[in-house]
């Protein structure tokens, strides 16, 4: 897997247990981050939306498996929550345009 992808996977379960708010901005700020990173190494100009964009996605689907892997756990309930606030970051996104 990418590690830019485990990176952000790392990051937002080091967020289990803060507060809505904190968890809602962290999530989001390394969601930024990320995509900032996917835009960056993607060369040609027109397609950086597209590249952000499948940052997202894997971003999405790698939380997804590791809420699988631990599921009946808290840290599985964490990731359910990151899920939808990647989800509603997404559709901001998509408001934008």
């Amino acid at each position: 897997m990418d590690e830019r992808i485990e990176a952000f996977l790392r990051d937002v379960l080091a967020l289990e247990g803060e507060i809505w708010n904190l968890l809602r901005q962290g999530v989001r700020r390394h969601l930024a981050i990320c995509e900032e990173q996917f835009r960056d190494a993607e060369t040609n100009k027109r397609m950086k939306d597209r590249a952000a964009q499948a940052c997202r996605t894997l971003c999405r689907a790698r939380v997804a498996e590791e809420m699988r892997r631990r599921k009946g756990t808290s840290t599985a309930e964490h990731l359910k929550v990151v899920l939808s606030i990647i989800d509603t970051a997404a559709l901001s996104h998509s408001n934008d345009d």
